[in-house]
């Protein structure tokens, strides 16, 4: 029964043949403006310390409506936080 190899030859021939390499790498080859980082305005009221989720950069918001730039990894995960809102 060589049906099983036959099948995973075809396929690596098809991936191979195909435009499944471009899209592969599609989010490495985001322009670089969607990577600059974003500002976040902090709206609380005491102290907000975070850890950046892909970075580990800290960053520290002393008081209300102190702004930060953020790295654009690190911004996905400080959108959730409540006291925190993209500044424009």
């Amino acid at each position: 029964m060589g049906c099983c190899g036959q099948k995973r030859s075809a396929l690596k021939r098809e991936l191979n043949n195909s435009s499944y390499r471009e899209t592969e790498n599609s989010f490495d080859s985001q322009p670089d403006e969607e990577k600059t980082p974003r500002v976040f305005e902090y709206t609380g009221d005491e102290n907000l310390i975070l850890k950046g989720i892909s970075s580990g950069a800290v960053y520290r918001f002393h008081f209300k409506g102190e702004k930060l730039e953020v790295n654009y990894y690190d911004s996905f995960a400080m959108m959730a936080e409540r006291d925190l809102k993209i500044a424009s």
